[in-house]
């Protein structure tokens, strides 16, 4: 075998074992999200990462197989790193909160349509029914149905209650009108 051979069969073993770990990691999320009964859009969010993930290993991997010459490369990675560590920096929140994203995916035993309590001390605390959990936020709809959407890295950080859901039952009182015939005599 020439080395042409041996860097197409390492390229082609690369991609077809790329697709095979996207596979099962995309099979054992939708365990994950049917065992916990998360909504489709978190296990779309988290695959999608994954997959980003997996093709960027492998485009490295690539490069290495294919002897690209690292220092052209390595100055035009660093320029592209450069600008990337800046916006970040100005944004790092936006990273934070989809790392959270990832924590609350696999490790938080609450729902959408679950009934939370956020412990952020005093007023600062949101209760309510989850509604959405995105990437970057959870969505909250109090007993007044008010949204509120809650930063996911904030949400790691403090103590949140699964809780029951308060009835809807309002009270009455009772008057002449609403008085039924037993009650009036």
């Amino acid at each position: 075998m020439d080395q042409l051979e041996i860097k197409l069969l390492l390229s082609a073993f690369t991609i077809v074992s790329g697709l095979i770990i996207q596979s099962i990691t995309s099979k054992y999320l939708k365990k994950i999200t049917e065992t916990k009964g998360f909504s489709e859009h978190r296990k779309i969010y988290v695959t999608n990462f994954f997959g980003l993930l997996y093709f960027i290993l492998g485009f490295i991997l690539m490069l290495f197989i294919w002897d690209v010459s690292l220092k052209g490369l390595s100055v035009f990675v660093t320029s592209i790193f450069t600008i990337f560590a800046v916006a970040f920096v100005a944004q790092w929140s936006m990273l934070s909160n989809i790392t959270a994203s990832l924590v609350l995916f696999f490790a938080y035993p609450f729902k959408i349509g679950d009934y939370i309590r956020i412990q952020d001390g005093g007023e600062n605390s949101i209760e309510g029914e989850i509604v959405n959990i995105t990437l970057f936020n959870i969505r909250i709809k109090d007993a007044d149905n008010v949204y509120t959407s809650y930063p996911n890295n904030l949400a790691i950080q403090k103590p949140i209650k699964k809780m029951k859901k308060p009835s809807k039952k309002k009270a009455v009182i009772p008057t002449e009108e609403n008085k039924t015939d037993e009650e009036s005599i």
